[in-house]
């Protein structure tokens, strides 16, 4: 069994090697929320399995659940419980990160948007090498979903930080400036699926992060006509702070009664 790293939001198949089994073997499987009002968790609907050999080279009989999506942080459990031979009640524990994007701003990326910058990445593997894409990242993809939602956030704050606060028509343009740049790391850190002969993945990365560059000076100047703040004046920020004057006391105030 293995856990993944999950965040919320992220869908999963769980599933289970049982050994030794038979035709008699059986699986079910109670899926335990942190939100769970009672001990007594949700069912969750399992195949009939499948007789295979796994990566130790060991027969196995895999059973297969339906998709889960975590809806809510903290720890989760999964209570297998196997009938028939190879009969044992295993749990595992795990747990969903809150995600890191709540609360940032309204134009972020998702994760999808960051994909379709390098599509080859959210792709799943299969034993006869074919791959399914996802279109995005989840648990079960290299990166992670959890793991390219950091890479979005940083991604992000670089724009800020150089753009200051955005003029709402800049919102899209700002999005996409933040997907490349985040796209731009995920290739830069995730190359093991090229061919190695290759520098396919400097290559698109390189070519990425310049783009990213280019539309980000843009954006600044572009923000910076229609807000007229310089992000880079170190007095902007006194501009909208407000100036107070007051007249003098009086000398009475000053007299104890």
């Amino acid at each position: 069994m293995t856990i993944p790293d999950l965040s919320v939001g992220d869908w999963e198949t769980a599933c289970l090697d049982v050994a030794p089994y038979d035709v008699s073997t059986a699986v079910t499987l109670t899926l335990h929320s942190p939100a769970d009002p009672n001990t007594t968790g949700t069912p969750i609907p399992v195949d009939g399995g499948v007789g295979l050999t796994n990566d130790d080279g060991k027969a196995v009989k895999r059973f297969t659940a339906t998709a889960v999506q975590y809806t809510v942080a903290g720890w989760w459990v999964r209570a297998w419980n196997v009938t028939g031979v190879g009969a044992c009640q295993p749990d595992e524990r795990f747990f969903v990160a809150p995600n890191p994007l709540a609360g940032g701003p309204e134009w972020t990326p998702s994760r999808a948007r960051v994909a379709s910058y390098v599509p080859s990445r959210p792709l799943v593997p299969a034993a006869d090498g074919s791959n399914t894409d996802l279109l995005t990242f989840d648990a079960s993809t290299r990166p992670t979903g959890s793991q390219v939602d950091v890479i979005i956030m940083d991604a992000v704050n670089w724009v800020t930080d150089s753009t200051g606060d955005l003029d709402k028509t800049l919102h899209q343009s700002a999005n996409a400036c933040a997907a490349i740049r985040a796209a731009a790391f995920v290739e830069l850190g995730y190359p093991e699926r090229n061919d190695p002969t290759k520098d396919t993945a400097n290559q698109t990365s390189d070519r990425l992060f310049k783009q990213a560059d280019q539309m980000l000076k843009q954006l600044a100047a572009r923000n910076e006509s229609l807000t007229g703040v310089d992000p880079d004046d170190p007095d902007a920020v006194f501009e909208i702070v407000p100036l107070y004057s007051f007249p003098p006391a009086p000398a009475h105030g000053d007299l104890l009664l």
